[in-house]
C-alpha cells in the first residue's frame, strides 16, 4: 500500500513523539514504582512498629498489675487464711480481696476483670456474688488450652461484664505465692477488653489489604478483614513462617513483626493494585501528555510538513502529466529553498526534452522519407526497366502500334504514380488494381497469352489504403519467376483481398514454376539474375510494410515446386481505414 509523503512524515513524527515520550514515561513509571514499593515497605514496618509498641504498653500494664496483685501481701493473706469460723467473716475477708483487686482494675481502664483461683478452687474477684459465674468461666475452653502455661494471653472469648456481655482476652498467670507452702498452682486471670486491642489497629487497618495479630500460642487475637480471600491468607501463612517477615509475588507484599512479649506477631499484607494506584492516575496521566504532545507536534509540525509537501506533491502532479506525454506541463515553486531550485530544474528539463523530442520526431520523420524514398526510388527504376525492355522488344520486332499502346500504358502508370506526401506512399487498393491491370497489358504485349489475371476482391475494399506500388512487384514476380519458366502453355494469376480477424489480407497467386523454400521460414534477401530483381522487389515491399505499418505488417510467401507460388501481405485492419 502507497502512502504519501506527507502521510510518512505524519507518521514518523508521531511514531517518535510517541516513542520518546512512551520510552521515557516507562522508566519514570517503573522508577516511581520503585521509589514507592520501598517506601512503602518502610511505612508499613514502621506502622507495624508502632502498633507493637502500643500492644507493648497493653501487655507491659497487664504484666506490672499480675506482679502487683501476685506479690501483695495483703491479698495473699487474705485468699490464703485459714477459713473463718462463720459466714461473717468470710464475707469480710472477700469483700476485703474484692475492694483490693478493684483498686488494681481502677488503674488500668482496659481491665475488666482480675480473677484469683487459689489450689481450693474457690474464686476471687474484683466483682463479688459472681462465683457460680466463674465456676463455668473457668471451665471454657480458652481457660483449659492455657492452664499448663506459665503465663500467656487466650484467644478472644465472651464475659459477662456489668453491662452485658463483652469481648476479653485473657492474661493468665501460673504462681506460687511467695510465703505460703503450697504444693498446688494457683492462676491469675486478667480480663482485658477486646476493644482495647481493636482501637490500636482502628488508624492502620486502612493501610493494609488485611492486617492480623497471634498470640505465642497461634490463637488469632485481631484480624482486619474477615472476609479475607482464602488465596490471600494461603500466601501469609506459607509466605510468612516463623523466620520469614518479608514475602512478595506479583500483586501482594507480605510483612510480620513480632517486636511484641509473649510470642506476639503481627502480620499485614498489601496489595499492589492498592499500593499504585496513585501512581496509575500518573501514568494515565502521563500517556495523556503523550496523546497532547503527539497533537501539539502535529499542529507545530503540520504547516512546515505541508510547506515541504506541497511543492512535491506539484512536481509529482507534473511528473504524471509528463510521463503520459503533455510536454507543456510547468510548476510554479516559489519556496526560497532546494525545492524552488528542483522546480526550475524541472522546468528546464522538461523544455529540453520537448525541443529533443520534437527534434528527433522531425529527425526520425526525415529518415523515414528520406528511406521511402529511397525505396520508391529503387522500385521506379526497376519497373521501368523491365517496361522499357518491353517497348524495345516491340521496336525491334517491328510491331509499333504495340510498342505506342505499351509506351501509352506505361505513361499511365507513371502518371499515376507521381505523388507527393502520404500520396506517394500509400493508395486506396483500387488505384492498385488500375496499376496492375495497365502493367498487364505491357506484359501482355510481351509475353502474348503466356498469362491471364483474375481478381476476386469485394468491391467494399477498394476503398482500403494499402501501400502503393505493392501489388505490382508481386504481379512481375509471378509472370517473371513462375509463369514464363514453366512448361505451361498459359498461366494463371490470381489476386485476392480479404479480412481475415484483425489483418487485411492481399494475395498474389500464380500456378507457375513454384520453388523450395527454406524449413527455418522465408525471408526475402537479394540474389544474383532473375533471383536478384525479384529479391529487390520483395525486399523493398517488406521494408516499406514495417516502415509504414510497423511489426504488424508482413509479407508471407508460401510455395512448393511446381505448384506455384502464394505471396500474400497481412495489413494491421485498424491502418488501412
Amino acid at each position: 500500500m502507497r502512502m504519501k509523503i506527507r502521510t510518512k512524515i505524519m507518521a514518523s513524527a508521531a511514531l517518535v513523539v510517541s516513542l520518546s515520550l512512551a520510552v521515557s514515561g516507562f522508566f519514570i513509571y517503573d522508577y516511581a514504582r520503585n521509589i514507592i514499593r520501598d517506601q512503602s515497605i518502610k511505612d508499613s514496618r514502621t506502622k507495624l512498629a508502632q502498633i507493637s509498641f502500643q500492644l507493648g504498653k497493653i501487655q507491659e500494664q497487664v504484666a506490672k498489675t499480675a506482679e502487683y496483685i501476685v506479690s501483695d501481701e495483703e491479698i495473699t493473706s487474705q485468699v490464703y487464711a485459714q477459713p473463718g469460723d462463720s459466714i461473717e467473716t468470710e464475707y469480710f475477708r472477700k469483700q476485703a480481696v474484692q475492694e483490693k483487686l478493684g483498686r488494681f482494675v481502677a488503674l488500668g481502664n482496659f481491665i475488666l476483670n482480675v480473677l484469683i483461683v487459689p489450689p481450693g478452687g474457690e474464686t476471687y474477684s474484683n466483682f463479688s456474688g459472681y462465683e457460680d459465674y466463674f465456676a463455668d468461666y473457668l471451665k471454657q475452653d480458652w481457660f483449659a488450652k492455657l492452664s499448663r502455661e506459665r503465663s500467656a494471653y487466650s484467644e478472644p472469648h465472651s464475659f459477662f461484664y456489668i453491662s452485658g456481655q463483652r469481648q476479653v482476652v485473657s492474661y493468665v498467670l501460673k504462681y506460687r505465692p511467695i510465703g505460703i507452702s503450697s504444693s498446688a498452682d494457683s492462676f491469675l486471670v486478667i480480663d482485658v477488653a477486646y476493644s482495647e486491642l481493636s482501637n490500636v489497629f482502628l488508624q492502620t487497618a486502612r493501610d493494609f489489604e488485611q492486617i492480623e495479630l497471634y498470640s505465642g500460642q497461634g490463637a488469632l487475637l485481631y484480624a482486619a478483614n474477615e472476609e479475607l480471600p482464602a488465596a490471600d491468607r494461603e500466601f501469609m501463612a506459607s509466605a510468612l513462617g516463623p523466620n520469614a517477615d518479608y514475602a512478595e509475588d506479583d500483586s501482594r507484599i507480605a510483612l510480620a513483626d513480632d517486636g511484641m512479649n509473649y510470642g506476639w506477631r503481627q502480620t499485614a499484607l498489601i496489595s499492589k493494585h492498592a499500593l499504585f494506584e496513585k501512581i496509575n492516575r500518573i501514568f494515565y496521566f502521563y500517556v495523556l501528555i503523550i496523546l497532547c504532545g503527539i497533537v501539539a507536534s502535529t499542529v507545530v509540525m503540520l504547516p512546515i510538513i505541508v510547506g515541504l509537501t506541497r511543492p512535491l506533491i506539484r512536481l509529482t502532479n507534473a511528473m504524471k502529466r509528463v510521463a503520459v506525454g503533455d510536454l507543456g506541463t510547468t510548476v510554479d515553486i516559489r519556496s526560497g529553498d532546494e525545492l524552488e531550485i528542483l522546480g526550475g530544474g524541472f522546468n528546464r528539463m522538461v523544455g529540453d526534452l520537448k525541443e529533443t523530442i520534437q527534434a528527433s520526431v522531425r529527425s526520425e520523420a526525415d529518415k523515414r522519407q528520406m528511406q521511402i524514398d529511397l525505396l520508391m526510388a529503387q522500385i521506379n527504376p526497376h519497373f521501368l526497366y523491365n517496361a522499357l525492355n518491353t517497348v524495345i522488344y516491340l521496336s525491334h520486332a517491328g510491331r509499333s502500334a504495340e510498342a505506342a499502346e505499351v509506351t501509352q500504358a506505361l505513361i499511365a502508370i507513371l502518371q499515376d504514380t507521381i505523388k507527393t506526401g502520404e500520396g506517394a506512399v500509400r493508395a486506396p487498393l483500387a488505384d492498385e488494381k488500375r496499376i496492375v491491370d495497365k502493367y498487364a497489358v505491357i506484359q501482355q504485349t510481351r509475353y502474348p497469352g503466356r498469362f491471364r489475371l483474375i481478381w476476386e476482391v469485394d468491391e467494399s475494399l477498394l476503398s482500403r489504403s494499402v501501400p502503393r506500388m505493392a501489388l505490382q512487384p508481386l504481379v512481375e514476380n509471378a509472370i517473371l519467376h513462375g509463369i514464363v519458366p514453366s512448361d505451361a502453355d498459359t498461366g494463371t494469376i490470381a489476386l485476392r483481398a480479404y479480412r481475415d480477424g484483425p489483418d487485411l489480407c492481399l494475395e498474389v497467386e500464380d500456378d507457375g514454376l513454384g520453388m523450395t523454400l527454406p524449413a527455418t521460414g522465408w525471408l526475402p534477401r537479394g540474389g544474383t539474375g532473375h533471383e536478384r530483381t525479384r529479391g529487390i522487389g520483395l525486399s523493398n515491399i517488406q521494408e516499406r510494410l514495417r516502415s509504414h505499418f510497423g511489426a504488424a505488417a508482413r509479407l508471407e510467401v508460401e510455395s512448393e515446386p511446381g505448384r506455384g507460388t502464394l505471396a500474400r501481405i497481412r495489413l494491421p485492419w485498424t491502418g488501412t481505414g
